[in-house]
């Protein structure tokens, strides 16, 4: 176990310092939902399989009587088949908007109440995951709902949300319910604790700088 070393995935802070705007289009409907009085609850990436929004679809069955509107933003294989469920199922409450530039990710995420991640259920999660997006959300100050059964958990890790289990929509359900119960200071302060975590641990620069020094101690080591 001592030759064994883990480098996360990280963030690259000046893509958050060098934003771009997102398009006038994507910022007057999100605008509007948010006028409405929306709570939006956002997805952000690819659409795959491997993401599992069918589970997302399926919570929003279970509430399209209350003012909660999923986003689901991005490109991928299973988008299509998803944007014909979400017409054949009548899911009112279910937006999608197309992929913006990495740059522009900083400006889209703040329209978000809660930011959701899923994985499908598979074993290789059992060994851990670091996925880019969940590095945003953490870096974006937003409340995380997580739905993934993996080795590690870092939503739970930076007390910067909750986890639950994976492709589960009821408990998914509950947990939005439990978002919407909170107040905005109490989702404030999951936002907040998810952001000083990965500013502590997950900057590019500092794990560059770890991983040089695991090197320069195998070699002495050596």
């Amino acid at each position: 176990s001592e030759k064994w070393h883990y480098i996360p995935n990280g963030i690259n802070m000046d893509e958050w310092e060098n934003q771009i705007d997102l398009s006038i289009e994507i910022q007057i409907k999100l605008s509007d939902l948010k006028e409405k009085g929306y709570f939006l609850i956002g997805y952000t990436g690819s659409i795959g399989l491997a993401n599992a929004l069918d589970n997302f679809l399926n919570a929003s069955k279970g509430l399209l009587n209350q003012k909660v509107m999923f986003v689901i933003v991005g490109h991928g294989p299973e988008k299509e088949r998803l944007k014909t469920r979400k017409d054949n199922e009548k899911l009112e409450n279910v937006v999608f908007i197309d992929a913006v530039p990495k740059q522009s990710i900083p400006n889209l995420l703040k329209y978000f109440d809660v930011l959701y991640i899923g994985l499908q259920k598979q074993p290789l999660f059992r060994f851990g995951i670091s996925p880019n997006k969940l590095l945003d959300y953490m870096m974006a100050g937003k409340p995380i709902i997580q739905a993934i059964d993996a080795g590690n958990d870092m939503v739970s890790e930076a007390s910067c949300g909750l986890s639950i289990n994976a492709e589960n929509p009821e408990v998914l359900i509950s947990a939005i319910k439990k978002m919407l119960a909170f107040s905005d200071e109490e989702r404030k302060v999951l936002g907040e604790n998810g952001k000083k975590f990965v500013q502590r641990n997950h900057d590019y620069k500092m794990l560059a700088e770890k991983m040089l020094d695991i090197f320069k101690t195998e070699k002495i080591s050596a």
